[in-house]
């Protein structure tokens, strides 16, 4: 197996180029139907001195992880492909731009090096985030172009591997620290709570963007507790079920090869998301490079449970009846009954 770095270069070349359609429907969908074709340029290893001029300027990064290091895609907004929304996007917006960064990774990365995190930010300057995000040994890079409905071509760079993602984010700071400010006022004058709620239309903000305010001040997952952050890393099973049947013991012996086992669901309805065997969503199946799928089309709240509360006078204790248990046709009582 090669390592995640200039050294597995071709093999992300043979993947990338077999995913080219399945990124370019991703980057409509993100972006209301903008229609481009993505091909392959040049490569090799990356120098930090031979960096375009273009690339010193903001612009989208896209850092799909493999077991903590990323690998960095760069779509500079003087491309005319990112739009200004990106900038200071709300719950939905950031969460397409995150759904965007991994079915990149997911079409553009070998299965040997299947991505298991995502993060998407526009930054001020995509080379310094790059910088901030320390780049591994033997550093190499992949140039995407990147061709829109009129014929114009723009350049995407593909760089891998960064040690630290997140610092590349940090980068973004300045724009944080602006958005925190303007919020400060509106902290003050609700709760820590609605404060959260209302700077989304959402009813939930993902992980990777989810920003927690407490007394006034900008916190991020990262300022949780040690034991809170612990359960984050939990792994629940999670399985995309079309659909499900009970039947006798006596017709699952007869099965056998050829043999049909007939649904009450339809063949293109939505499958159900289960985490853990509950049911938390639904969505339809895609193709992800040479892979299966699912794209979440709704996400199921918890049932919420109410408890009656029984008024009661001062003074007033009402004793509990203790019940009767039936055993076959005889009624005996509980040995804490006198």
């Amino acid at each position: 197996m090669s390592e995640f770095n200039f050294s597995a270069l071709e093999s992300f070349q043979k993947t990338i180029s077999n995913g080219f359609a399945e990124a370019a429907a991703a980057f409509s969908r993100t972006f209301d139907g903008a229609i481009i074709t993505i091909a392959l340029g040049s490569s090799g290893a990356f120098d930090l001195q031979t960096v375009p001029a273009e690339y010193q300027s903001a612009g989208l990064l896209l850092l799909p992880s493999f077991e903590g290091k990323a690998a960095a895609i760069l779509i500079p907004k003087s491309t005319g492909l990112i739009p200004d929304w990106c900038d200071k996007p709300d719950a939905t917006g950031q969460s397409k731009l995150t759904t965007l960064a991994q079915e990149w990774g997911m079409s553009f990365f070998p299965d040997e090096f299947f991505p298991d995190d995502f993060q998407a930010f526009v930054v001020p300057q995509l080379i310094a985030a790059v910088q901030a995000g320390k780049l591994g040994e033997n550093p190499g890079y992949i140039t995407l172009k990147l061709i829109n409905s009129s014929g114009k071509e723009s350049n995407a760079l593909f760089i891998l591997p960064l040690e630290l993602p997140k610092n590349a984010l940090e980068i973004n700071s300045n724009t944080t620290q602006n958005k925190a400010e303007t919020q400060s006022s509106t902290v003050s004058q609700t709760s820590p709570v609605n404060a959260a709620v209302s700077e989304s239309n959402d009813s939930f903000l993902p992980f990777n963007s989810q920003e927690l305010y407490t007394d006034g001040k900008n916190m991020t997952v990262d300022d949780l507790p040690g034991f809170t952050k612990s359960l984050l890393k939990v792994k629940m099973p999670v399985a995309a079920v079309l659909a499900s049947s009970k039947r006798p013991i006596k017709v699952i012996l007869e099965l056998g090869v050829g043999s049909v086992v007939q649904f009450d669901k339809l063949c293109d309805s939505f499958l159900d998301l289960q985490v853990g065997q509950i049911n938390v969503g639904t969505g339809e199946a895609v193709k992800v490079g040479d892979k299966f799928g699912l794209r979440v089309h709704s996400i199921q709240l918890p049932n919420e449970r109410f408890r009656t509360v029984e008024v009661r006078k001062e003074g007033e204790f009402k004793r509990r009846k203790r019940g009767v248990s039936i055993i076959g046709k005889a009624p005996v009582r509980t040995l804490e009954e006198k």
